[in-house]
């Protein structure tokens, strides 16, 4: 093993001091992995809250935002389609408790690559909207373009999975979750809904629409008003959980002898599964070339990926066999966060110079 320098690990604490000192994030914890199990350099900064004063910790608690919808909602998918329960080109609707023709053509594949044609967003949680109600508008949606032919990143086609897992299972996806993926993996600080005892370490967001800090309630309004849990967002979790996740995916599927994946399906997860010019997306992550993938300029052709709104992110290289996480509350300073997402690939340049 070549070691790595004291002077490249100084260079990636400098850079987080740096965003701290930028106002770009009030805390952060960041954590590079190597398959199998060697950790190449940790480490946290900052705050988790102002009020009380709260340092960051190793088991501070993040709102991971998008990152649900790789970790939570295309896992469970792929973990039912392994039990035979559907295939991904089935359609969506012949899986939704209630009828949705304009959803006819969208697959789960679709969904999970977001070529649905499905809209990227609405804003449902202003308008005062019960749970069912918000659902039965996402049922109604009518694509802006045919499946298949175009990208767009889309939360309503996350939450139409959301639902197809809870409809499959007739259980919540919180309830899933955690027997099929946390549980087995060990994941003891991950979950929708965080109870009230893990309040003192979580990290605190600032949400602009409540105009109030937000301390364990999801800063997704859309999520927050489908009751804290949906299948694009609302999940809760510590550095040290995510770094499990990581090691099962690359190791392919599995971890310590708990199998939450076959490798079939771990490597299906890992490959761009749209053709030329639908944008780099594969089963639940981005890759290349999406630009929302934020790898910067030295990470591998094969690297894959996911980011959430509040400034957290994960991304895996299977060629390299490298991690790397990412996870700050970056919502919680008065920014538009374009100096953030300059910050975010700064730094996955610096992780590439740590790659022995």
């Amino acid at each position: 093993m070549v070691p790595i320098s004291n002077e490249r690990l100084q260079a990636l604490d400098g850079l987080i001091e740096q965003g701290l000192a930028d106002g770009l994030f009030l805390g952060a914890a960041y954590r590079v992995l190597r398959k199998p199990d060697q950790v190449l350099a940790s480490g946290r900064m900052g705050f988790a809250q102002e009020e009380p004063l709260t340092r960051v910790l190793s088991n501070t608690v993040w709102d991971l935002a998008s990152l649900t919808k790789p970790l939570v909602t295309a896992t469970s998918i792929l973990i039912l389609a392994e039990a035979g329960e559907f295939h991904l080109d089935e359609e969506v609707l012949h899986f939704l408790p209630e009828e949705a023709p304009s959803l006819g053509g969208i697959t789960l594949r679709h969904c999970l690559t977001h070529t649905s044609g499905l809209k990227a967003w609405e804003q449902f949680h202003s308008q005062n909207l019960e749970r069912e109600e918000i659902l039965r508008r996402v049922h109604a949606s009518v694509p802006e373009n045919a499946p298949g032919t175009a990208y767009a990143y889309s939360d309503l086609g996350y939450i139409l999975l959301g639902e197809v897992v809870e409809h499959v299972t007739q259980r919540t996806l919180p309830q899933f979750a955690e027997d099929w993926i946390f549980d087995p993996l060990g994941m003891r600080s991950t979950r929708y809904l965080p109870p009230e005892e893990w309040t003192r370490r979580i990290a605190a967001t600032r949400c602009l629409d409540r105009q109030r800090v937000l301390v364990g309630e999801v800063h997704d309004g859309n999520c927050a008003a489908l009751g804290g849990v949906a299948g694009h967002a609302g999940l809760f979790g510590t550095i040290d959980d995510l770094t499990l996740y990581a090691r099962m995916l690359l190791n392919e599927g599995e971890l310590d002898g708990s199998r939450v994946l076959s490798p079939l399906a771990a490597r299906q997860m890992m490959r761009n599964q749209n053709p030329p010019g639908l944008n780099g997306h594969t089963l639940g992550w981005f890759t290349r070339p999406n630009s929302f993938l934020p790898a910067a300029d030295f990470w591998p052709e094969d690297t894959f990926g996911h980011t959430g709104f509040t400034g957290t992110s994960l991304l895996i290289s299977p060629s390299t066999g490298i991690a790397a996480i990412l996870l700050t509350n970056r919502v919680y300073m008065e920014n538009d966060g374009s100096d953030f997402l300059r910050f975010r690939r700064r730094f996955h340049n610096v992780i590439a110079a740590l790659v022995p």
